[in-house]
């Protein structure tokens, strides 16, 4: 751990971020180590880049040490379960695209696990009843997650560290901190994420991580996260908060060394993340977390397993297409000419352009955010309502993914990714326990039939001339909606048919079958899930905000405050006018509970 020192006498960029202590004259606060380390004094180790995820329940699998768990395959459950058949359910509490941008981006912020080159793919059957979509590989490809060596049964580990530290936009190591940094400021070439060839060698850039691995062509983004290229709107937030890191250097006085502008800089971007998460993501997502109480030595902040690889993965409330709004005078007429020609609707309407982003544009594409503009495109993730979290997937977003393999002869072939089935199939490699296990350990009462998961009131196929009799589950008919929101069989029957018995479900797919509580998106798994994790994450963190004496004393001196709503941060860094947002960005009615 290290201190930053108010003397001209600051040591070394390496030594300052690498974990030992700065020694100089008259310090002030403490520097957050990169990598998590140092955190808690009585166990340094805690929450640091390379730990194992920890266990809230006992491990599941097959041989006892690391053998995935066996069950229905996972594409057969999501054609049966999570298909939407592209009806959207938006969220009934009104809350915004914004909430699943900014799970998105707090996720690279705590969470991510190793991958290896053990395969661990989902069969596909082009034949299968209920299957729509081709996939000329046979398969989901997907493999094994890393573990932490010698540890019997296995365990994942998690490679960035499990605090809310910045990492999205510093990231855990000297050598990439160094890269991304301009002095006091970071590097932004036109005020935009640098790209990959800013530092003249673009194989020397610091890895950033494509579709199908490392980015080792083309000239993707440069962050803190190697996950900063995933996804436009994830660029567009990365962009953002590098911005006021910058923003933040220019408010602090002259006398100031480089050193200690940045320092401060990133402490209070740190506990701006923090304060939005706390006071503006988890309150709309309908998260109630016991009263914080002050740093907490003995809880252990690390990502719990159950918690990165079953709650938090939110994916039903995902919504793939983005509008935006704005005035047509931004876009010269060839600029929206060219909007449209990358493959999105553009109507102008007198002095306003409404631009229609579909699903398919938003994956490994950073140019958006120069493209459609950095403020129409954060304004509009709180524009619409995001997808209701239950659990149906958008199928084009993220159930059904079509992507061409290269060399299309004598014919384009197709791979498929159903970010659903593999999920399910996440679970099983990580030994995830059981629906009900699960739920016991999180001290809910385990559920004793279908029904009483899913809140319905039958578990049984209907007698309907539309469904063939004996193989309902196999019948397309039995996924029709009769009326909004309505199919024509229960959730609870087809899980029946699917698993037979509640004992072997998968969590995940329990987890989502659960209807939600009252004032929340989430069922009552899912919310005990997060609730234990985020207060974790504050209780057991020496820099939270709420703990920091250093921000009152950078409060008291330079006047800036890290208590700042989101839609505060997006106007301070973008043409957007503050009466142009929303209060609280998560909510498009935010009367609504």
């Amino acid at each position: 751990m290290r201190f930053l020192r108010k003397s001209v006498a600051l040591v070394a960029i390496g030594a300052l971020l690498g974990g030992g202590v700065a020694q100089a004259d008259s310090g002030w606060f403490e520097v957050q180590s990169l990598d998590g380390r140092g955190n808690n004094h009585a166990h340094p180790e805690w929450g640091i880049v390379g730990e194992a995820y920890s266990r809230i329940a006992p491990t599941r699998y097959a041989d006892g040490a690391g053998q995935p768990a066996a069950g229905p395959n996972a594409r057969y459950i999501s054609n049966r379960i999570f298909a939407d058949g592209r009806q959207n359910f938006l969220s009934d509490r009104h809350v915004s695209q914004w909430a699943q941008v900014w799970a998105q981006f707090v996720d690279h912020t705590f969470g991510l696990r190793e991958d290896t080159t053990v395969d661990s793919s989902i069969p596909w059957d082009n034949a299968a009843p209920m299957e729509t979509v081709r996939n000329d590989l046979g398969s989901i490809p997907m493999r094994r997650s890393g573990v932490v060596d010698g540890v019997t049964p296995r365990e994942q580990k998690n490679i960035v560290s499990s605090y809310l530290d910045g990492w999205a936009v510093y990231g855990g190591t000297p050598e990439r901190l160094a890269w991304l940094r301009d002095g006091a400021k970071l590097l932004l070439p036109n005020n935009l994420l640098p790209r990959r060839d800013a530092r003249g060698n673009g194989e020397a850039a610091p890895p950033m991580t494509g579709p199908f691995g490392p980015i080792t062509t083309g000239n993707g983004v440069v962050a803190g996260d190697m996950r900063a290229n995933e996804n436009g709107t994830i660029t567009a937030v990365q962009t953002l908060f590098a911005r006021e890191h910058n923003r933040i250097v220019d408010r602090l006085p002259a006398h100031l060394s480089d050193e200690e502008k940045f320092q401060i800089a990133r402490k209070v971007v740190i506990a701006e993340q923090q304060w939005i998460t706390y006071n503006e993501f988890l309150p709309a997502m309908g998260v109630k977390l016991a009263p914080y109480r002050g740093y907490r030595p003995d809880v252990r902040t690390s990502l719990a397993n159950e918690f990165a690889t079953v709650g938090y993965r939110s994916h039903s409330m995902v919504r793939g297409d983005l509008k935006v709004v704005t005035e047509a005078s931004r876009y010269t007429p060839a600029q929206l000419e060219t909007l449209r020609t990358r493959g999105m609707t553009v109507t102008v309407t007198g002095t306003q352009a409404e631009i229609l982003v579909p699903p398919r544009l938003l994956p490994f594409n950073p140019d958006l955010v120069d493209e459609v503009q950095i403020g129409p495109l954060l304004q509009s993730f709180g524009l619409q309502d995001e997808n209701r979290n239950d659990e149906l997937i958008d199928e084009d977003t993220l159930r059904s993914i079509i992507f061409l393999i290269p060399g299309c002869q004598p014919r384009c072939l197709t791979a498929v990714i159903d970010v659903s089935a593999l999920d399910v199939e996440r679970g099983r490699d990580h030994g995830i326990a059981a629906y009900n296990d699960l739920r016991r350990a999180y001290g809910l009462a385990p559920k004793t039939s279908f029904r009483a998961i899913s809140g319905e009131a039958t578990e049984s196929f209907p007698a309907d001339p539309e469904l063939t009799p004996g193989d309902e589950i196999n019948d397309p008919d039995s996924l029709d909606f009769v009326q909004p929101g309505v199919r024509r069989t229960t959730t609870a029957a087809r899980l029946k048919a699917i698993y037979g018995d509640v004992a072997g479900l998968d969590a995940i797919v329990g987890m989502m079958a659960e209807p939600r509580l009252p004032g929340s998106e989430f069922g009552e798994l899912q919310h005990a899930i997060w609730k234990r994790q985020f207060e974790a994450l504050r209780d057991g963190d020496r820099f939270f905000h709420g703990n920091d004496p250093a921000l009152r004393i950078i409060k008291a001196r330079y006047g800036i405050d890290h208590r700042r709503t989101l839609g505060d941060v997006i106007a301070a860094n973008t043409d957007i006018s503050r009466g142009d947002l929303a209060y609280n960005v998560f909510r498009t009615h935010p009367s609504v509970g």
